[in-house]
């Protein structure tokens, strides 16, 4: 009994890339790595369904950006809101001295 050789990602990319990219036929790169047909259909059909992932996580990433300038934006309107307060806390403070005082 023969056994099966496990390929690895990078090798798997190497044989798709044969197919994909320099145009052999699948039966032609099978037989060169001594493969069966399904596996290289296989692989393909697993890195095109992996890919929507891939480019999956490129849009959380500019919507993280946009929710920390989001973020940002509402930090500083507190920051202004608290000042207004403390302004306007400091004048109520000071018409009481005055009205207190007379």
């Amino acid at each position: 009994m023969s056994k099966r050789k496990k390929y690895t990602a990078e090798e798997k990319i190497k044989i798709l890339r044969e197919v994909l990219e320099e145009g052999k036929s699948i039966s032609q790169v099978a037989d060169k790595y001594g493969l069966h047909p399904n596996n290289i259909f296989n692989w393909r059909k697993q890195l095109f369904e992996g890919g929507v992932e891939l480019f999956q996580i490129k849009r959380p990433d500019i919507s993280l950006k946009a929710e920390e300038r989001k973020i940002t934006q509402l930090e500083d309107k507190i920051k202004q809101k608290d000042e207004v307060i403390a302004d306007l806390a400091g004048e109520l403070l000071g018409l009481k001295k005055k009205s207190i005082g007379h």
